[in-house]
């Protein structure tokens, strides 16, 4: 009796650990989709341009750049392409990559490339989101009188948009340098920021899924 379960622990273990290895293969396959997907590269390529530029711009000021940073969203997550903090407070940044002409207001706006149109929803009130997430982080922290300002920019030099979309990549520069001393140590911030980012691969490839859909 006493082998015939062990038999059975056994097969329930390994029917356990098959299971696991089954839904971390199912992720990889799912975040590698997502990847590389035409979409997710075209982005890739325009955050990492404006990291190059932040870093650049900034390079004889002590400042944090974050790049993709996954916060807590309720109970999710939200992903916030570039943070900038400095004695200034904190910059977020959101990075666009796409190229044809950017029409309309409020929420919604039409993007046209080609003989394609379609809405998405207006980045600034993306950003908005982002922004708010990280007053109400930094709240919980107790710290309650630091900065927090948006910039969305995009990053490709063949796309129009209407005045208060967006920037491009040369305004950006000149919106850091704009940024005065609010006596904000950008150490602490910095370090505060990382202990509280979302590492939970499940809720990170949600928020992939979910921007590739937009």
């Amino acid at each position: 009796m006493e082998k015939f379960n062990d038999i059975i622990n056994y097969i329930i273990k390994n029917q356990i650990l098959c299971a696991v290895i089954a839904v971390i293969v199912l992720l990889i396959i799912l975040y590698l989709c997502s990847y590389f997907s035409k979409g997710n590269r075209k982005g890739r390529a325009a955050e990492k341009k404006v990291a190059n530029a932040l870093r650049k711009v900034s390079r004889k000021d002590k400042v944090h750049i974050m790049n993709n940073v996954y916060l807590p969203l309720y109970k999710k997550a939200c992903e916030i392409d570039h943070l900038v903090i400095g004695k200034f407070g904190i910059l977020v940044i959101e990075t666009k990559g796409v190229s044809g002409e950017i029409t309309g207001s409020g929420e919604f706006l039409t993007h046209k490339i080609g003989r394609n149109t379609h809405t998405f929803r207006n980045p600034q009130y993306q950003n908005k989101t982002h922004m708010d997430n990280v007053v109400h982080h930094l709240k919980k922290g107790r710290f309650y009188d630091i900065p927090v300002k948006g910039a969305v920019v995009f990053a490709a030099k063949d796309v129009t948009y209407p005045k208060g979309v967006g920037m491009d990549i040369e305004t950006l520069k000149k919106f850091y340098q704009s940024q005065h001393n609010a006596g904000v140590d950008p150490d602490v911030i910095y370090d505060y920021i990382r202990s509280i980012r979302v590492h939970d691969p499940l809720k990170k490839l949600s928020v992939r899924r979910r921007a590739n859909r937009d």
